[in-house]
């Protein structure tokens, strides 16, 4: 087995498990409450890390800080708050997650675009098994 598959399955696992954890809270509070609350424990566990292992924080470049402020941006304006209110309004956690998953089968196909690999007939196979996959389990 690949390195990659073991660190992705432990992925999968975990995220299972904070999707179970988290669908109490959801149905709690709304997204600015619970994205308030978790921000300010993510912050204090931060600040005590830094503390206590003594890491040096690098300022980042220019380039590199419009990235990662895109990024945060696209999280949490965008996919946390559509992920979050997927979940409370279905029946079924794994029924939304099924429709986020299929972020796989557009990294695939952009990947594919971007850097010109090559998808052969069992990614072809696979892409089609997802895509029919997520409508199952979205019925």
């Amino acid at each position: 087995m690949e390195g990659w598959i073991f660190y992705a399955l432990v992925a999968a696992v975990f995220i299972t498990i904070k999707d179970i954890i988290s669908l109490d809270i959801i149905k709690k509070y709304d997204y600015i409450q619970y994205i308030i609350i978790a921000n300010i424990i993510i912050f204090i566990g931060t600040m005590l890390y830094i503390f206590f292992t003594g890491t040096k924080i690098h300022k980042p470049s220019s380039k590199d800080f419009l990235v990662i402020l895109l990024r945060l941006l696209i999280i949490y304006l965008i996919i946390d708050p559509c992920v979050y209110n997927s979940i409370k309004k279905c029946d079924n956690p794994g029924y939304a997650k099924s429709i986020v998953s299929l972020n796989t089968l557009f990294l695939v196909l952009l990947f594919s675009l971007i850097y010109k690999s090559k998808i052969n007939k069992e990614k072809i196979y696979g892409i089609i098994s997802m895509i029919i996959g997520a409508y199952l389990l979205s019925k």
